[in-house]
């Protein structure tokens, strides 16, 4: 039988019930004040301060104290919640102590967090980072989740492992207290939206002024979501009872996600693991795997009461269910390790580290807790309340210079490149410049003055450099540090680049097809007559593209025109179209292409030119419609067409 709260604390009043509710509507508001108030100190998502930059202004105040504000911010997220959550729950010297200590210990995360990476790049311009990292405000949700359940089953009086039907109705109530509360929130946002809109269609928009400013967004939302918490805490029989109807659906679902484990872990043993690793993140799905499998094993097991087992099915699965986790979670963990011993750790493979350690302590615990005899599953009990601690553990390594994901990584790339794992010419710069913040600029300049001549000279150029480069899908690309031109090939055969075009200063083009005119990525460059003189005209056509969503064979659509202006200066006019056509690329290789003059004439009207555009007909497709892609232009990555690609130096899944 499962615990009921309401039959072991003492009822409140009716005149103590309203004040609790008063009190959390209060902190509420003034959460919101707050929220208000630091929403000012930043600056609109318009301005940026960088090269590209057309604005001039004095930096706001979050920019010059990048550090209080995050640490403003992160408390006021998490602090007031905490406050409206427990307010009632716990004594107060209690919950004040706790507060504090929060406070301070939020705030320091949040400073080292600034600390370890000040600057965010957009684009080519850059800013200093006055937020968060996602990384820091999801690992403290969890963390404050966690010890806050511990705190409060010690103020009812238990000790750690005791009373375990206690730690699961009040984590298991909270967390859906807390989703409730969230969607609540969201409702109300909704109704309001709803209102505006409503007044719009009379023409009256001072409602619509009123809600979209934050002085009335914040503190409005915060007392929807301080109110949510407080209705679910009065009335808390309703909130456990669509609670238990939630977690019986989910855990008919454990049969279903054992069965798919045990027959993938089946089928590996006939077709081996050469299929999984070949498709570079194998070890995020199985992890995914394991973390469904943990929270539909906790629904079907509930407070494990003895007298209250779930049928046979369910039994059986959640026997299964442990040794299949522990598997799963030993391959992701060897994929992990395969990827570091050939490519070194990333912040990525630090943090897939970290969650597969917290897979092998649940599934080793729950394989013990299926072969162990007696009342079922009785031991996962110890398991989830001793796993608990190792959460906490954990985060409180990741979060802190102790095992910090971007210190780590840069280590031990800085490492592979001394042993000489990889050489000067395959090492990503670029993770040093923008994805390891202080650890990496340090890194970085140390290189750039360092006594290897070609690391510190593709030190140096990445130093300077203001945008990531990408090649392919998202994959760094170390072609970024060398010379402009190295990777282009010039048509047709034996042509001659202008001097003036090869010496011209592209790097404050933004155009995103360009980088070979920057850096040493690869591109057709072809010298074609063009005009009614015939003058000397140069079309670029990129391998790839920085942007993930458009296919590097697609690429060709927008293939650059460059001609020289009145002033004699290399200039981009246009871009043609059917340049991913096999014929079109084939002839403009071998120099066949003759200018010509447009089949319609435009008009002057008003002083406007009207552009004439012929409807799109079917003879305007590639001959050969169907046809493959022509060399250079991959139909994906691992093409034997695709041009020479430098490769990443860290290789694997990021």
């Amino acid at each position: 039988m499962e615990s009921n709260n309401d039959d072991q604390e003492p009822p409140r009043s009716t005149e103590a019930t309203a004040a609790v509710g008063r009190l959390r509507l209060a902190i509420g508001f003034l959460q919101g004040i707050v929220a208000w108030w630091l929403l000012r100190l930043v600056p609109p998502l318009l301005y940026v301060v960088g090269p590209n930059s057309n604005h001039t202004r004095d930096l706001f105040w979050s920019e010059r104290h990048p550090m209080l504000f995050a640490a403003a911010a992160l408390v006021t997220a998490f602090i007031p919640a905490i406050a409206i959550a427990e307010v009632g729950r716990m004594r107060r010297k209690t919950l004040l102590l706790y507060l504090g200590l929060a406070t301070a210990v939020i705030a320091a995360l949040a400073a080292y967090d600034l600390w370890r990476d000040p600057i965010q790049y957009m684009g080519s311009n850059i800013a200093p980072r006055v937020w968060p990292s996602f990384q820091l405000s999801f690992c403290t949700a969890i963390g404050l989740f966690v010890v806050n359940q511990l705190l409060e089953h010690r103020e009812r009086g238990h000790a750690l492992f005791t009373a375990y039907a206690e730690h699961f109705e009040d984590s298991w109530m909270r967390g859906f207290q807390l989703f409730v509360s969230l969607i609540f929130t969201l409702l109300v946002w909704g109704i309001l939206e709803l209102g505006a809109a409503l007044f719009d269609l009379i023409h009256i928009g001072v409602f619509r002024t009123m809600i979209e400013h934050n002085w009335f967004r914040c503190p409005a939302l915060a007392m929807a979501f301080a109110a949510a918490i407080h209705l679910t805490d009065v009335r808390p029989a309703l909130l456990r009872g669509m609670r238990n109807v939630g977690l019986t659906l989910l855990s008919w679902l454990l049969p279903l996600v054992v069965a798919l484990g045990a027959g993938f872990l089946l089928a590996l043993l006939f077709v081996g693991l050469k299929p999984l690793w070949s498709t570079r993140h194998a070890a995020s799905i199985l992890l995914w795997a394991c973390a469904i499998t943990l929270f539909l094993l906790n629904a079907a097991y509930k407070d494990g009461d003895p007298s209250n087992l779930p049928p046979a099915v369910l039994r059986w699965a959640g026997r299964i269910a442990g040794p299949t986790m522990l598997l799963l979670a030993l391959i992701a963990s060897y994929a992990i390790l395969l990827r570091v011993q050939q490519y070194g750790w990333t912040p990525d493979r630090v943090l897939s580290t970290a969650v597969a350690l917290m897979a092998l302590v649940y599934s080793l615990g729950y394989t013990y807790a299926a072969l162990r005899r007696g009342t079922w599953l009785s031991a996962v009990q110890t398991v989830n309340v001793s796993a608990s601690w190792v959460i906490l553990a954990i985060l409180a390594l990741l979060l802190t210079p102790l095992a910090d994901p971007e210190r780590m990584s840069v280590q031990s790339q800085m490492s592979r490149l001394a042993r000489g794992d990889v050489p000067p010419g395959k090492f990503d710069y670029q993770f040093l410049r923008f994805d390891s913040g202080r650890f990496g600029a340090n890194a970085l300049a140390r290189l750039a003055n360092g006594p290897n001549a070609e690391a510190r000279s593709r030190a140096t150029l990445m130093q300077g450099t203001k945008e990531r480069r990408y090649f392919g899908r998202g994959e760094p690309n170390p072609a970024a540090t060398e010379a402009a031109f190295s990777h282009a090939t010039v048509y047709p055969a034996g042509a001659q680049l202008p001097e003036e075009f090869r010496n011209a200063d592209w790097s404050r083009d933004a155009s995103f097809n360009l980088d070979c005119l920057r850096n040493g990525a690869g591109c057709d460059i072809y010298v074609v007559p063009y005009g009614p003189a015939g003058e000397t005209a140069v079309i670029v056509r990129a391998y790839g593209t920085t942007n993930d969503m458009v296919p590097a064979y697609e690429a060709g659509l927008l293939s650059q025109l460059f001609q020289r202006g009145p002033d004699g200066k290399w200039v981009q006019t246009g871009h043609f179209t059917h340049m991913n056509c096999p014929s079109v690329v084939a002839a403009l290789r071998e120099g066949k292409a003759v200018s010509a003059r447009p089949e319609h004439d435009d008009l002057i009207v008003a002083g406007v030119r009207l552009n004439f555009s012929a409807p799109w007909q079917a003879n305007n497709k590639c001959v050969g419609e169907g046809q493959s892609n022509p060399p250079g232009i991959p139909k994906q990555a691992g093409d034997a067409n695709a041009p020479p690609q430098m490769g990443p130096a860290f290789g694997g899944p990021r």
